[in-house]
């Protein structure tokens, strides 16, 4: 097959979107008697996001990108006015489109990935120009694909509801933690990262965008709850790019004395946080919505004990594998914290759930199951 493939979530820093489009395009190009065509607006470094062995192996050209011209390229313009263009010219089989949007008109068929349903479900949640950006293109991307690919039962059920999309049209598809998620042992490699960070001896752990929808001015709450009780051995460290709307974050730190024992790491190389998950004594994720939850299995893949609620993909992707809180109860939420930090037995038992629970879910997998519906796509042309 010669497939298209959509790497526009690559030209951002790296978010879940992002993860997922690297992650599968790395292992697709195992089928060596494919040829994958990257699709951009503009030169994105796409390679690197690749395993060595994807890029030795795999089929892949240079990539075929926007006008090259000195400015920047609108990526809505050029996916809705420029792309359809460049496709009558590239011969492709398929074309997948990563990140819910997809040209208006393909002279191939298409493939869309939905990740979830924020933009209706949490508006409030956006920025008003990705609203704008996306809200009427997503619905039209769906209706016209040959297929859609959910990455859990509950962001499909959203889909179907909300975009009236038939249901034999969406298949689900999960996402995986990448092969380099895994338990490291105690030693000085871990040690470095811990000095690197001047990270505490303890320390609950959160990774993810600092955006409303991660509800961490109720995290904090919790947090600063468990430290009242004297639980004050333990620190919280943030993992993950700044979003929008993170006043009340930076705000409830203040009110609540945390000063000084919360950090904020921003973006770390994924060999640093594989090496996080790892020093950290949970993963606390108690987020309002997922469509799936890529930190909570990354986690789970480090044997780290998961505290989450089930929002969203939440219940469906952690299984009986994480301690479950209510979201939007600050006491829940602290409660489900200290019954991990403090039972090892519940500990222990977490890890080994999240390690069995983690390895349901492999990219190899899902690029096996994404290979078998372009095959169909092109089929039912």
């Amino acid at each position: 097959m010669r497939i298209g493939f959509d790497v526009t979530p690559l030209c951002a820093p790296q978010s879940g979107v992002g993860t997922y489009t690297a992650n599968l395009l790395a292992h697709l190009a195992g089928w060596t008697e494919d040829e994958l065509i990257p699709l951009a607006h503009r030169p994105v470094p796409w390679k690197a996001a690749l395993g060595p062995w994807a890029r030795q192996n795999g089929n892949i050209p240079e990539g075929i990108f926007g006008p090259s011209w000195p400015f920047r390229v609108n990526k809505t313009w050029w996916m809705q006015v420029v792309l359809p263009w460049q496709l009558t010219r590239l011969y492709l089989d398929v074309c997948h489109f990563t990140n819910g949007v997809a040209p208006w008109w393909s002279p191939c068929p298409t493939v869309v990935t939905i990740h979830d349903m924020t933009l209706w479900l949490f508006p409030e949640h956006h920025y008003r120009r990705r609203l704008l950006a996306m809200r009427p293109f997503v619905p039209l991307a769906a209706r016209r694909a040959n297929a859609v690919i959910a990455v859990s039962h509950s962001t499909k059920q959203d889909i179907v509801r909300i975009l009236r999309v038939p249901a034999a049209k969406v298949h689900v598809i999960y996402e995986a933690p990448a092969p380099c998620f895994h338990p490291l042992p105690p030693g000085p490699a871990l040690e470095a990262v811990r000095q690197h960070y001047r990270l505490p001896e303890h320390f609950v752990l959160y990774v993810g965008t600092i955006e409303p929808r991660k509800n961490l001015p109720r995290l904090l709450e919790a947090f600063a709850r468990l430290r009242q009780e004297g639980l004050t051995s333990y620190g919280m460290v943030f993992v993950g790019q700044h979003g929008w709307k993170e006043a009340p974050v930076y705000a409830a730190i203040e009110r609540l004395g945390l000063a000084g024992v919360v950090q904020f790491l921003g973006y770390v190389p994924i060999e640093d946080l594989v090496a996080l998950y790892n020093l950290a004594e949970i993963l606390a994720f108690p987020s309002l919505y997922e469509g799936f939850g890529l930190p909570v299995v990354e986690a789970m893949a480090c044997g780290t004990p998961v505290v989450t609620s089930p929002s969203g993909a939440l219940g469906e992707i952690a299984g009986d594998a994480a301690e479950f809180v209510e979201p939007t109860d600050v006491a829940s939420i602290a409660d489900g914290i200290r019954r991990v930090l403090t039972c090892p037995t519940r500990r222990a038992e977490l890890r080994e759930r999240g390690l069995a629970r983690a390895a349901q879910f492999t990219w190899t997998a899902a690029a096996s199951q994404t290979r078998t519906l372009y095959l169909a796509a092109i089929q039912d042309r």
